[in-house]
């Protein structure tokens, strides 16, 4: 639960913004009120311009791409107190710290006014932008104007989170409200992650009612197959409230699509914008994927702030925003008119995996605010398994690349595993390391720690007790730890702290008779010398279930054993060993001979003693005889070696 002296910043944006889409460039000036409601005094304000890392002689440009030939970023910047006094600015690479005329108290507020230009790049730069530009035929089609203005730093009981942007760790950023007035070339289409308050002055009559009127059915409102007449002259207007950002997109040339989804009382507009060259998957799966994502997340975690959500397929690296998700998964981009092109498995299940980890992003860091500069793993891990959660409600066979836990344990075990929380510059593989492992180990929570309906419900309270405020890891740990009441230390050093992994190995099994049954013939023989039939599996009444009767399943020994074993009860011994560095909650399959099986969880407190080997047992049911025993037969813990958990006993 937030602490009850818990606060955070106030920041207010009002921005106006020109763009030319010749020049892939925009001017702006903005007028930027900061309350402080920290209990600090404050003698410097620090900004980002994420941009910057595209300018000569930036450090991402000097250790990882020296060689890039388009430059990008910032090169006029003015800022001034309510005076009009300009304020000195002190540039340290992604990072502008502004010296106050005066300290702001607690409780205090300023007001700041803001000019500047930005220069943005394409989306195939080495440096993979989060924005920027995707041309056609020499043409801009789709400009994601994105960390597009001096952004206030996230500033919280730690101080300023003055990390720098340089490739890998995202953004760390206080929530604003916006006011936001954009000047486009008239051919361009806008949409923003935000309330549109002009939507009748900027779209035709015929395009506006459809847009008003969209229903639960899926409405185009441009393309495909239609040559682009759009022409808006009038300026663009967008409004948000408490939101961690502002972002927006001009398009041309594309298909744009609506639908409304009954997630809130008002209802969702569902928007997704694409090439017409990328309907092969986006027209069939785009709204279908979104919506699905929507409805099943709303249900759960309550519906999103914004009513109008936007997803645009763009080429380059897929990003999130407030009400905006730019997806760069497009399957097919082939020309039309033209055959219709084949495409893989994989390319289906990117576009859709795609749209449903920036959907999953709406909720965190969007209505949660998260720190991703720091916890990237959090923010990408906790996407990664509403994702994943959403893939597998769509399809049993989806091809899912996060969350699988029968994936993780390879991983787990190299020795260049590093553990979730490295920070994401220095990480070798932010893909496992912020996106798989967590995921996988949020599943094994679920599954296996906590119990699947109570990490449901208690994931739906920690986002609804956060929402609109900034949440950490640890937050999340001692709400999980309080709601649970578990002990869960083991779990989380395992999982996310160190470069561990789990290898349960089942080293000895064996069954205890009851003294009754110890002592019975017939239990004995039954033991050491089941039945066995040559012909298991193709005898007439194995095919034909009609004709079977109890004498079909058990010989007059059995029978008589499982008669007498009503009065007592035999347990099964289990010797097992975990081989690897991570305690594991070991789920066991016990395998009878009629064909059942029954299932059970051991809990990870089993190796409290000796984290390397532990004994238990188990009692067996007094009607079956047990044939095999089986750990992990759902591949639930992440074992980094499955083939050593299957014992045959009889």
């Amino acid at each position: 639960m937030p602490r009850a002296d818990y606060w955070q910043q106030q920041v207010d944006y009002v921005i106006e913004v020109t763009l030319s889409t010749r020049d892939n460039a925009l001017t702006a000036s903005a007028t930027l009120t900061y309350q402080n409601r920290s209990p600090d005094t404050l003698k410097v304000l620090w900004f980002e311009l994420p941009q910057q890392r595209f300018a000569k002689g930036s450090l991402a440009r000097q250790t990882l791409a020296q060689q890039a030939s388009e430059n990008g970023g910032t090169s006029k910047l003015k800022i001034v107190d309510a005076q009009g006094q300009p304020l000195k600015i002190d540039w340290q690479d992604t990072l502008i710290s502004v010296l106050l005329s005066k300290p702001l108290e607690p409780g205090g507020s300023i007001q700041l006014t803001l000019n500047w230009d930005l220069q943005l790049v394409s989306r195939a730069h080495p440096l993979s932008p989060r924005g920027g530009y995707e041309a056609s035929h020499g043409i801009t089609r789709v400009l994601a104007v994105t960390q597009w203005y001096p952004r206030l730093l996230y500033y919280g009981v730690d101080g300023w989170q003055l990390a720098p942007y340089i490739k890998n760790a995202e953004f760390s950023l206080e929530r604003a409200d916006f006011k936001v007035t954009i000047h486009a070339p008239a051919d361009y289409l806008v949409v923003a992650g935000a309330r549109w308050l002009s939507a009748r002055q900027n779209l035709p009559d015929a395009v506006f009612h459809k847009w008003q009127t969209a229903g639960h059915q899926p409405l185009t409102l441009f393309g495909p197959d239609q040559p682009w007449q759009f022409s808006s002259p009038a300026p663009w207007h967008f409004r948000s409230d408490n939101q961690r950002d502002f972002a927006f997109v001009l398009a041309r040339d594309m298909v744009w699509q609506v639908q409304r989804l009954d997630t809130q009382p008002d209802g969702l507009r569902l928007s997704v914008l694409y090439p017409d060259s990328g309907r092969w998957l986006w027209h069939q799966y785009a709204l279908a994927a979104a919506g699905h994502g929507f409805k099943t997340l709303s249900a759960w975690l309550g519906p999103p702030d914004l009513s109008t959500q936007h997803i645009v397929n763009i080429a380059g690296l897929g990003m999130e925003y407030p009400g905006l998700k730019l997806v760069g998964f497009r399957g097919p981009d082939a020309p039309v008119p033209g055959p219709s092109p084949e495409y893989s498995r994989t390319q289906k299940y990117d576009v859709i995996g795609g749209i449903l980890h920036e959907v999953a992003h709406e909720w965190l860091p969007m209505q949660v605010n998260l720190d991703e500069r720091r916890e990237g793993f959090f923010d990408e891990g906790m996407a990664s398994y509403l994702a994943f959660r959403l893939e597998q409600q769509w399809s049993a066979n989806f091809q899912s690349f996060y969350g699988q836990p029968y994936k993780a344990g390879s991983l787990m075990r190299s020795a260049t595993h590093q553990a979730p929380v490295t920070d994401a510059e220095q990480l070798t593989s932010k893909l496992d390391s912020h996106y798989h492992i967590p995921a996988v180990a949020l599943v094994v929570l679920r599954q296996l720690v906590v119990g699947a309906e109570d990490f449901d419900a208690m994931l739906a309270d920690f986002v609804r007790v956060w929402r609109g405020k900034t949440a950490t890891f640890t937050d999340f740990i001692r709400f999980i730890g309080h709601r649970s009441d578990l002990q869960l230390d083991w779990f989380w050093r395992g999982w996310f702290f160190e470069p561990a992994f789990v290898d349960l190995t089942l080293l000895d099994a064996s069954v205890q008779l009851s003294d009754q049954q110890a002592t019975d013939p017939a239990w004995l023989m039954e033991y050491d010398w089941p039945q066995v039939s040559l012909s298991s599996g193709r005898a007439l009444e194995d095919r034909q279930p009609e004709l079977q009767d109890p004498h079909s399943r058990f010989s007059d020994r059995q029978q008589d054993r499982l008669d007498k074993a009503q009065a007592g009860g035999s347990q099964l011994s289990l010797t097992l060993a975990n081989l690897g560095s991570l305690p594991s909650p070991v789920p066991v399959r016990l395998m009878f001979t009629d064909g059942s099986w029954q299932d059970s969880v051991l809990r990870a407190d089993i190796w409290r003693s000796d984290p390397k080997r532990a004994e238990v047992s188990i009692s067996l049911p007094a009607d079956k005889i047990l044939q095999q025993v089986w750990l992990d037969p759902l591949s639930l813990t992440g074992d980094a070696n499955p083939h050593n958990q299957l014992t045959r006993l009889f």
